[in-house]
């Protein structure tokens, strides 16, 4: 891949573990309780945002692993046994750290093993498990890659509009629950087959800011879709902050891509793009025990500012913490090809 490619790919990721943080704190819900206008359109839109951070890591992992070669003993080595790996030391660093701590009752070879195996020790490590299953079938859908084209690419589309739009629409507005069986057709591969596509795309001499225009207005229309739907409910549902995403994902996706094209020029900037994205991955592990680390910054912030400062300073503190953190690790060779 040429520098500037990679370094899209990396922004991307850095712009995602940023919106992970985020959703991870009490900006996301800020919108739902009765406050400050700025602190409500705050969280509004940023909760709408993050939605995309996962889709946008699928979609970068699409462009970068669909189109590689690899046997599927390499595949398991690599790839898969690199996040098992990864997945059980992490898990037993936050079970000790739980232990330690007196959140866990009784400890045990046993109980780890099945927290482990159920997704028991940190919620946010579903992520982990969805990816192992990614990489389990990622042999066929390589396969499935090269044959893309835009026909293919709006076919995929027009499902998903069936079946986050359409189908959700009838359940909330007529209560009819469709019985038809979608299957991954919402799924991940959605995303790594979109990435996949718009990284071959070409890039264009014009659109960038008709695509901005589209960006603003999704997010505009998941808006309407939140206070709509609460109208009907009562309640706000997260359901409307994801009826969206399918599309605005990917546009955010092109969007970056077409500016960093252009946009960055200079090889210092691009060089920390690189060494800041690749850290990514550990700023997500270690995110958890991060924002447990600064919730008394947090805190203090909350009484003395608006909550817009106070969750902004939390989130950029757990970030440069992940990323200190994770800049150190990743000196020491046995560590850094996990990272």
């Amino acid at each position: 891949m040429s520098q500037k490619k990679k370094s899209y790919l990396e922004l991307i990721r850095i712009i995602a573990v940023l919106l992970v943080i985020f959703n991870h704190t009490d900006g996301f819900v800020y919108y739902t309780v009765p406050g400050n206008i700025l602190t409500h359109v705050y969280s509004l839109v940023l909760a709408i945002i993050c939605r995309m951070a996962v889709p946008l890591f699928f979609m970068v992992s699409g462009a970068l692993l669909l189109g590689k070669e690899e046997s599927l003993s390499e595949l398991f080595q690599k790839r898969i046994a690199r996040m098992l790996i990864v997945l059980t030391v992490v898990s037993a660093f936050y079970y000790l750290f739980d232990v330690g701590t007196g959140r866990i009752d009784h400890p045990g070879a046993g109980d780890f093993i099945y927290r482990l195996l159920t997704n028991g020790i940190r919620d946010s490590f579903w992520f982990l498990y969805a990816y192992v299953g990614v990489l389990l079938l990622l042999p066929f859908f390589r396969k499935i890659a090269p044959f893309l084209d835009k026909k293919l690419i709006l076919y995929l589309i027009a499902l998903r509009v069936l079946t986050d739009l359409l189908v959700p629409a009838l359940s909330l507005g007529v209560e009819v629950n469709v019985a038809f069986d979608f299957g991954f057709v919402g799924d991940y591969y959605y995303f790594m087959l979109l990435g996949y596509f718009l990284d071959k795309e070409r890039q264009e001499r014009t659109g960038k800011g008709k695509l901005f225009f589209v960006w603003l207005l999704l997010i505009g229309l998941s808006g309407g879709l939140t206070y709509g739907i609460k109208g009907i409910s009562g309640s706000y549902h997260a359901i409307s902050l994801d009826m969206l995403v399918f599309l605005s994902a990917p546009v955010t996706f092109a969007i970056i891509k077409r500016w960093m094209d252009r946009a960055v020029k200079r090889e210092w900037a691009e060089k920390w793009i690189l060494a800041v994205g690749s850290c990514t991955f550990g700023i997500y592990l270690f995110d958890n025990l991060l924002r447990r680390l600064f919730l008394p910054v947090y805190t203090f912030l909350s009484e003395k500012t608006a909550g817009i400062l106070a969750n902004s300073a939390y989130v950029v503190l757990t970030f440069l913490g992940g990323l200190a953190i994770t800049w150190v690790l990743k000196k020491i060779p046995v560590i850094r090809k996990y990272l």
